[in-house]
């Protein structure tokens, strides 16, 4: 093992003496076992992180419980969501090469057998990737999981209490980025805009869209890395703990295999997870990302194959801000797999690649793909339970989230035998009952199922049983509600009755008698008074508010796709010779028949230095219809950090400009940007990009069919330009002033010179 270097010999006895006071080793027998480093990233700074420090502290019992000697450790993390719309956000992207540089000082100085990775949001994910590669032990990603999206309003018609009732409109953080805008054009109230901002973001996890944190989460799975479900799986579904469970077996399979990052994250893997994202519609930034991922696997990947990747896979997912559907609404479709699985079937896949589940890609699909005739059961399950959150109870102050007595925040399923089989189970059972599918509670009884009613007769088998459970079902009409209970220190399911003047009463009790392999073998179903009372409710019940959702909507098919290309292309031409990236999911059909049926734009440039410059020249009312505008010296050297420009994006949203408008940027957006807005543009201007070059007025055209943006200026000025021009000077000190003289382009990944 790795791991015998600082464990093994008569010379390490002074290494064992500081491990035994680290608390970690248990018994000499530990010595014996793998080391696993758990690289975690809890941060209170970031709602996708601030419940990690609990998932760290279940992934090191998991660890152990497995067979492993687990060791945990944290990295830093900005919040982009945060950081966004001033001086933090030049260190977000920055941040990645500093966790890539902790993660491998970390695993190098210590030498760990095997590494579980546990990020989320924003930078993390790719440098603990970059990490990963250099460092080459068996590793697996286990994400925090994507948050719920917000509702921002119920369906009126439903007599069901209004916290039952489906979900009518939704929300979610890009949802107030544009409620600013739309408050500066008397659109929306600073009342409506508070109430859009308490219900955007109900739980922890990362952010509900197809933004860059869950755009990443999700590569993870086409590239090998992480388990099927990881990218999806909601942060407060119990489901999610399942998900841990495994990880935890598995980093000791990967360790016995000695399978490595770089032998599942090959060429061939990086054309997987490209096409996987430009199906999808991933954030442009998982393309900077993933150019930096693939240098530090020693595989040559460059932005023209990623170009010819997008001009042959189809569209097939839109996610928020591209249309109105979440993480969540992708995961009840089916998942990532499944949007794999119409990738296999249009053979656009390198099946053959291997994948942490020691199953090669094309395994993983036919057993994790709801569309496929070989889809398992478990993944069927997960499918219903992963995309359930919390009923947000009114008369629970506490919402979806807890806290320990350390004052940690934690999904409340945490709280409730964290990870234990038969919990996770009842969880499963109850997501099925709350959402009224029968076909997963058939699925997770034993074929020689028995379950004792409150008659006192028994049903025996598992179609009589299913039957008897799809009546009561049928019965309830969506007024009886199950939440998770503890009675007598045992995980039950305690079924609320709710009445229509908005109160409910106890109803019932399930409790499992037998249980194995994750299968219910005999339960009752008890309606005793005295043992009802004595049940705990948990403030646990699975809720899933779909209203009206159609999955072969959410994820098409070829045959149905929203466009032949992907949603994210690369565009050249006089402006970019390096090249620039667009995500084409994200423009509106308002927009291209603003274009014209050539689908080309041609405007005025209105020329901003600097994203704060950007943001107050919008508000006020610079830009107007038929305007490309122009936010320069904010690419990787220039800004330094290469700043999101989600705030400019989401004003030009917001003030009803989206429509009418093109925004060229040398910096980046981020993946809830949506629009036709233009990222990445290489040269940028700090190293005398023609972007450098542009003066107010100038005529730029944008060819997306031909994915060229040009000048429409003469050569012979550019070149004039050319020789008089200066790069902008910052001031800088510290970080920020070494990273800028180490910095590469956006079209290199944006990574630093060795």
């Amino acid at each position: 093992m790795r791991s015998d270097i600082i464990k093994r010999g008569l010379e390490r006895a002074p290494h064992r003496a500081l491990l035994r006071a680290t608390g970690v080793i248990e018994s000499e027998a530990d010595f014996d076992k793998p080391f696993i480093a758990i690289c975690n990233s809890y941060t209170d700074c970031i709602p996708g992180h601030a419940h990690l420090n609990e998932v760290g502290q279940l992934m090191k019992r998991l660890v152990r419980a497995a067979g492993g000697v687990p060791f945990l450790f944290n990295t830093i993390g900005v919040d982009d969501g945060i950081a966004m719309g001033h001086a933090g956000m030049k260190y977000s992207l920055p941040s990645r090469e500093l966790i890539a540089d902790c993660v491998e000082s970390m695993v190098r100085a210590h030498c760990f057998d095997g590494m579980i990775c546990i990020p989320n949001c924003d930078k993390i994910v790719p440098g603990m990737l970059m990490a990963a590669m250099r460092l080459n032990i068996p590793t697996l990603f286990v994400s925090g999981g994507p948050m719920a999206a917000g509702i921002a309003r119920t369906v009126e018609e439903s007599e069901l209490p209004v916290h039952l009732r489906p979900a009518a409109a939704k929300a979610d953080l890009i949802s107030v980025f544009k409620g600013v805008g739309a408050v500066q054009t008397g659109q929306l109230s600073e009342e409506q805009l508070r109430q859009l901002e308490q219900a955007a973001c109900p739980t922890c996890g990362s952010c509900s869209g197809m933004f860059t944190a869950n755009s990443m989460n999700c590569l993870c799975e086409a590239l090998g890395l992480a388990l099927p479900g990881n990218g999806t799986i909601l942060a407060v579904s119990k489901e999610r703990e399942a998900l841990y469970e495994w990880a935890a077996r598995q980093i000791l399979k990967l360790i016995e295999w000695d399978l490595k990052p770089r032998d599942i994250a090959t060429l061939e893997a990086f054309d997987n997870a490209i096409t996987l994202d430009v199906a999808m519609g991933g954030s442009t930034n998982t393309i900077l990302h993933t150019l930096a991922i693939a240098r530090e696997a020693g595989i040559p990947y460059d932005i023209g194959r990623i170009d010819q990747i997008s001009r042959r896979v189809p569209c097939l997912c839109k996610v928020s801000p591209s249309s109105d559907y979440h993480i969540q609404d992708v995961h009840r479709a089916g998942g990532i797999h499944t949007i794999l699985g119409e990738l296999k079937r249009a053979g656009l896949l390198h099946l053959e690649c291997k994948t942490v589940t020691g199953k090669t890609l094309g395994e993983n699909i036919d057993e994790w793909d709801v569309r496929s005739p070989r889809c398992t059961p478990w993944a069927r399950v997960a499918r219903v339970s992963g995309a359930s959150a919390l009923v947000v109870d009114p008369d629970d102050p506490l919402g979806p989230a807890a806290r320990t007595a350390a004052g940690h925040l934690v999904p409340k399923p945490l709280l409730f035998f964290p990870a234990e089989p038969l919990a996770i189970t009842l969880w499963r059972f109850a997501a099925a009952w709350n959402s009224g599918n029968s076909e997963v509670l058939t699925l997770l009884l034993s074929p020689r199922a028995g379950l004792h009613m409150p008659d006192g007769s028994t049903l025996r088998g598992r179609d009589a049983v299913a039957a008897a459970l799809e009546q009561r079902l049928k019965e309830a009409r969506g007024w009886v509600r199950a939440e998770l209970a503890r009675l007598r220190n045992d995980p039950v399911l305690l079924f609320w009755q709710y009445h229509k003047d908005g109160s409910r009463s106890r109803h019932a009790l399930l409790r499992v008698r037998r249980f194995r392999d994750w299968t219910l073998h005999q339960a009752e179903f008890d309606m005793n008074p005295a043992r009802l009372r004595k049940a705990q409710p948990a403030g646990l019940i699975p809720h899933d508010p779909v209203f009206l959702f159609d999955p072969a909507d959410c994820i098409r098919s070829p045959a149905n796709a929203y466009s032949p290309d992907g949603g994210l292309a690369i565009l050249y031409g006089q402006l970019a010779p390096e090249g620039a990236v667009v995500k084409t999911a994200g423009i509106s059909q308002a927009f291209k028949d603003h274009c014209g049926p050539d689908f080309v734009f041609e405007g005025p440039c209105v020329i901003f230095e600097s994203q704060e410059e950007a943001c107050e020249g919008i508000l006020s009312g610079r830009v107007k219809p038929g305007d490309v505008v122009i936010i320069r010296n904010e690419g990787p050297r220039g800004g330094p950090g290469m700043q999101e420009m989600l705030a400019p994006t989401s004003y030009i949203m917001g003030m009803g400009l989206g429509d009418h408008v093109v925004l060229i940027t040398d910096g980046r957006f981020s993946g809830g940007t949506s629009g036709a807005c233009i990222g990445h543009v290489s040269p940028e201007a700090a190293e005398g990009g023609p972007i450098g070059l542009l003066r107010p007025g100038d005529r730029v055209r944008i060819d997306f069919p031909n994915r060229r943006m040009d000048i429409l200026v003469p050569e012979s000025e550019l070149e004039e330009r050319r020789r008089s021009w200066k790069p902008l000077q910052r001031e800088l000190t510290g970080w920020l002033a070494r990273y800028q003289k180490l910095v590469t382009n956006a079209s290199q990944g944006a990574v630093l010179r060795a």
